[in-house]
């Protein structure tokens, strides 16, 4: 299991807690913070803030990983430019405070927003609820096209050569999963592109009352297919709640977007966002999903998305 850098575990340094406060304003200081949890990209903190407005919340996002970095130093500017390009909606995100994007100022390159209410819900008492606010999302966000500035979209693993993971009893079930998606989509998979979340999963979202009322974590938007989206939140469901959530999630979002979601898609992302990591998930508070459920789970759902594309 990949287990999350201790760099995202770390408290904020003092240099970072100056920079948000300069950016909030002259009178404004930071009086506590604590980590949230559940993400393997980067450091998330919640700071609370005293000021001439009275007491306030912001997210301070540092981008930590050194091996991030060095693929993608404008990480912090893309997820600026994405932030106050969603500003003008009515979206239920973050909106930007200000940015460091060469961490001149904080101590590594950072992204300063506003909280969103809500917290995350990785066990929900109304599943079936759950899976159709999440649909529900997608199509509206797809709506808003192409956003100008953001990088189109690529796959990751093509990126390395492909191996089947370690564990896998099915070593074959890999082999013929990466055969299926090595060439082009089909004619029948290629639409349009526009604006995509790209890392769209419960882990990024937050409720209220049972509610969606956020959707956080846009630092990998870009311009693509809309199916990409439908994958990867699929994945991650196959693997938090077994493959029916996964394919009920799906259903849910051809009917709300009138589209059929081609499997093709849907393998490319499971390939693409690799093994289960047990560790981000008990991050998240999901402790009962261990090494075995999860891995048994990937591959159950690669299995079925083979049998669809074949």
């Amino acid at each position: 299991m990949t287990r999350l850098p201790s760099a995202l575990r770390r408290r904020p340094p003092p240099e970072a807690i100056r920079w948000a406060e300069r950016a909030l304003g002259r009178r404004a200081r930071v009086t506590g913070y604590r980590r949230l949890r559940g993400g393997t990209s980067a450091a998330v903190h919640l700071l609370r803030v005293e000021g001439a407005r009275g007491v306030r919340w912001a997210v301070l996002r540092r981008f930590v990983r050194e091996d991030w970095l060095a693929e993608e130093p404008d990480i912090a500017e893309r997820e600026a430019r994405i932030l106050d390009a969603l500003s003008a909606t009515e979206f239920p995100v973050p909106h930007l405070l200000a940015a460091d994007p060469a961490g001149a100022e904080c101590d590594v390159p950072a992204v300063l927003m506003t909280r969103v209410a809500g917290r995350l819900d990785l066990a929900p008492s109304d599943l079936d609820g759950y899976l159709w606010q999440l649909a529900r999302f997608l199509p509206v966000l797809h709506d808003l096209g192409v956003v100008e500035g953001l990088p189109a979209y690529r796959s990751w693993f093509r990126s390395q050569p492909f191996e089947p993971p370690s564990w896998s009893r099915q070593p074959e079930l890999w082999h013929r999963a990466d055969a299926l998606v090595s060439g082009p989509p089909p004619e029948e998979a290629v639409g349009r592109v526009t604006l995509i979340h790209r890392d769209y999963h419960p882990a990024n979202t937050l409720w209220r009352y049972g509610r969606l009322s956020g959707v956080t974590d846009w630092v990998n938007a870009c311009n693509g297919p809309p199916a990409i989206d439908v994958a990867h939140c699929s994945v991650n469901l196959s693997a938090l709640f077994g493959v029916e959530a996964a394919e009920a999630f799906r259903r849910a979002y051809e009917a709300v977007a009138g589209v059929e979601q081609h499997p093709y898609w849907d393998l490319l992302d499971a390939l693409d966002t690799g093994p289960p990591e047990e560790d981000q998930w008990h991050d998240a508070g999901r402790f009962d999903l261990d090494g075995p459920l999860l891995y048994a789970r990937c591959e159950e759902y690669l299995e079925g998305l083979v049998r669809r594309l074949a």
